[in-house]
């Protein structure tokens, strides 16, 4: 999604109210002239939650987890901020333009209409007693009920030409856009359904809109099984199907099963397995896994127990290791798939695999006993070199990759310290890093996690964000030279290009707009809780600035003393006194003077 404009910002802001968006989630009492409640971020039992209205703000003391109206949505819904923002948008009544354009914003909400509308159309087919009598029976037999039929929305579309376009011509629906919504192909007897005698399958996001259907061929048509085309609501390796059913289930279980059919996902869940979901028949996606990172950061595959389901297992693993996701493999057994497993075994059946999943290790190992001869030293080094160290190098984490590496060269009676020299010489992408914290952040964690860098660095950039008026107070100071975490220049640098542009003082909201799709976005809504833990911000203030030109004023006698020893060594005299006067001038100075202490600062909380 494009950058949203600032006035559309600020207009949602000034119409939502956050008191009223956190009481749909969390009761709230009035505390004095603001608000107060159970933190829904952390498990507690004495309120200390709080939402200032003024500042139209939350924060909570017990965990640290703070910010606005977009980031409590953000947080609470696992959404992005584009994402956030245009669900507030849309319950206040604030139109979005998309990109700018507000002809393309009409065409995206009239493909959505249609996709919905022919979403409609397949569920009352399937419930017609002659056309969906086909379906109707064939899903019976693969142990769905009329409870789950209606959860995911499945429906059918009828055997024939062109069902669907005849229904949409007398509706008034234009032809293109039916291919638009990739719910029509033109063929050699004019426009044709794109899906014909199948079960269809709504395939929705997080939020419950459908952007198009995966079909299944009720008769002996081929593909199997056929999705609908990349349109501009519905784009392939994006999308996760199950999302919108299972997305509180995983958030509950904080990890999520992942399956390959889309049978597979309905049945389980059924079953009461209900943390599944599936990537709609495609490899797994570094963008699916960026998705269901917003709710879990573990996944168990639990794919097919043939030759495709173990590629389909390892490619998988590679996408969710190098995401940053604990991976575990279910070993199912052979011939079975998950949909076939729970209905002969039940839903303790799957618990109990889930339980004995095989960690990443444990699995390659595994799979490299069925396509190496280990008894032949070459072979299993080479195993370890084209199977093992990949996957392992993906791991971010340092401690983690090492005790791989450790149990791998204990299984396999290899030297550990050659194992980590070979691991040292396979290239690994950068991870793809979590968003904001969760829910079950402990005390801290929220402000740690995610604001690292120097303490008074976060304070300085903590504050401003806090009162953006205080950046007519610092602009131009030489203190800002000495914050060196580029995020945090960047949201500095944000706030001037706001200020430099008229109008009303920014707001954090404001801020958080321009860096939608940029790392230091994250870190605003934790920033403003570091300012908000502070209990004297203008001492705060006053402290922050004196230690930040204590640090320039540091690094400029270190400057300056380098300067002497080169003048020195060179025998340049007059040089090395001019040096010494001007290295004196500073230390006299009042930042010259030694620095405080970060806990005289009154940030210790945040160290």
């Amino acid at each position: 999604m494009p950058l949203i404009p600032e006035q559309v910002l600020d207009e949602i802001q000034s119409r939502a109210d956050i008191a009223e968006l956190i009481g749909q989630y969390v009761p709230l009492k009035r505390a004095g002239r603001h608000f107060k409640g159970l933190c829904p971020f952390h498990q507690e039992r004495t309120p200390s939650f709080h939402v200032n209205t003024d500042k139209q703000i939350y924060h909570c003391f017990g965990c640290g987890v703070g910010g606005n109206i977009f980031s409590f949505l953000m947080q609470q819904e696992r959404l992005t901020f584009p994402e956030a923002a245009q669900r507030l948008a849309e319950q206040v009544g604030v139109p979005i333009p998309a990109g700018g354009d507000p002809a393309r914003s009409e065409r995206l909400t009239e493909l959505f209409d249609l996709v919905e509308k022919a979403a409609q159309y397949y569920e009352r087919a399937l419930a017609h007693p002659t056309m969906g009598r086909a379906a109707r029976a064939y899903v019976e037999t693969r142990g769905v009920t009329a409870a789950t039929r209606q959860a995911f929305r499945i429906g059918c579309a009828p055997a024939g030409w062109d069902h669907l376009v005849r229904a949409a011509r007398h509706r008034g629906v234009e032809p293109a856009q039916l291919e638009a919504a990739g719910l029509a192909l033109p063929g050699s007897r004019g426009l044709r359904d794109r899906f014909r005698e199948r079960l269809l399958f709504p395939i929705q996001d997080a939020r419950g809109r459908v952007l198009g259907f995966g079909g299944r061929a009720l008769g002996d048509q081929e593909p199997k099984y056929l999705n609908s085309p990349d349109t501009p609501i519905y784009h392939k390796g994006q999308g996760l199907f199950g999302i919108s059913q299972a997305k509180e289930a995983i958030a509950r279980a904080k990890c999520a099963v992942i399956v390959e059919g889309y049978f597979d996902c309905v049945v389980l869940w059924q079953e009461g397995i209900q943390h599944v979901v599936s990537p709609l028949g495609v490899a797994l996606t570094p963008e699916q896994a960026r998705l269901l990172l917003r709710y879990t950061d573990r996944a168990v595959l639990a794919f097919d127990a043939d030759t495709a389901g173990e590629a389909a297992s390892l490619r998988g693993m590679d996408v969710l290791v190098e995401a940053g996701f604990h991976v575990q493999v279910a070993q199912l057994p052979a011939g079975v798939d998950p949909d076939e497993f729970v209905r002969t075994y039940g839903r303790g059946a799957v618990e109990q695999l889930a339980s004995a999943a095989l960690g990443i290790v444990e699995f390659l190992t595994a799979c490299a006993a069925r396509r190496y001869r280990l008894n032949n030293v070459d072979e299993k080094v080479q195993a370890a070199q084209q199977m093992i160290l990949p996957t392992i190098a993906k791991v971010p984490n340092a401690m983690l990759r090492a005790e791989h590496v450790r149990v791998l060269a204990e299984q396999w009676q290899l030297d550990e310290a050659a194992v980590r020299e070979e691991l040292s010489k396979v290239s690994s992408r950068p991870a793809v890093g979590r968003g904001a914290a969760g829910p079950d952040a402990k005390r801290g964690d929220v402000v740690r996690a995610a604001v690292p860098g120097h303490i008074a660095e976060r304070l300085v950039t903590a504050l401003v964000l806090d009162e953006p008026a205080r950046w007519d107070r610092v602009r131009g100071h030489a203190a800002l030279q000495e914050v060196r975490d580029e995020r945090l220049r960047r949201i500095l640098a944000v706030v001037a290009e706001l200020h430099g542009s008229g109008g009303r003082e920014p707001s954090a909201g404001h801020v958080m707009a321009r860096l939608q799709d940029e790392e230091a976005g994250a870190m605003v809504p934790q920033l403003i809780a570091l300012a908000q833990a502070e209990p004297d911000k203008e001492e705060a203030w006053r402290k922050v600035l004196l230690r930040l030109e204590r640090d320039a004023s540091r690094r400029h006698q270190e400057h300056l003393r380098q300067q002497i020893r080169v003048a020195q060594s060179l025998g340049n005299d007059a040089e090395k006194m001019r040096l010494l006067s001007a290295y004196q001038t500073v230390m006299k100075s009042p930042a010259g003077s030694s620095e405080p202490r970060d806990a005289e600062l009154g940030m210790a909380q945040a160290s």
